[in-house]
């Protein structure tokens, strides 16, 4: 199994008033043109004592245990090597295939500290468009150094430290 580059995100939404469904609507779109693959989306609400949980993944039980397989065979292999790699297959292979997800534990986690009116989402992509990509990077011989995703936020912050060491220069 060939995995592209998977994200995780962990969004809060300080108002569930806000939310229109546009999100929901949109991954699905995302999804359903191959650009990514939904490995886990779990969503949490708190609106008063009631409290919501909703799961999706755009993987069936036998996928996810090939993931699973994968990334404990890539874990291993940092650890230890090409022991560590058979040890950590093995071990992601034995995972209780009927046990939650590592975004569900983190999503159920979430509800208690959850304030009154807002929602959590607890989500994590493979992003598809990037796999030929990545094929033609290693083909050439290239290896990633760094990766980092950034937000509009980190933008604005990195403008403000700038600005705050021009000031001081």
């Amino acid at each position: 199994m060939a995995i592209g580059p998977i994200q995780a995100f962990v969004i809060g939404f300080p108002d569930n008033d806000l939310l229109e469904g546009r999100i929901a609507e949109e991954l699905a779109r995302l999804s359903e043109i191959g650009q990514i693959k939904i490995i886990d989306a779990v969503f949490v609400m708190r609106d008063g004592d009631d409290l919501a949980v909703l799961s999706v993944s755009d993987l069936d039980d036998e996928q996810r245990a090939e993931l699973r397989t994968v990334v404990g065979a890539l874990v291993g292999l940092g650890v230890a090597g090409g022991d560590g790699a058979v040890a950590g297959a093995e071990l992601g292979a034995s995972a209780d295939p009927g046990g939650p997800s590592a975004a569900e534990v983190l999503a159920v986690g979430l509800l208690e500290d959850l304030p009154d009116g807002t929602s959590a989402l607890v989500l994590a992509i493979e992003h598809m468009w990037a796999i030929p990509l990545r094929d033609a990077v290693r083909d050439a011989g290239g290896i990633v150094l760094a990766h980092r995703s950034l937000t509009a936020e980190d933008l604005i912050k990195f403008g403000m430290d700038l600005g705050d060491a021009l000031d001081e220069g």
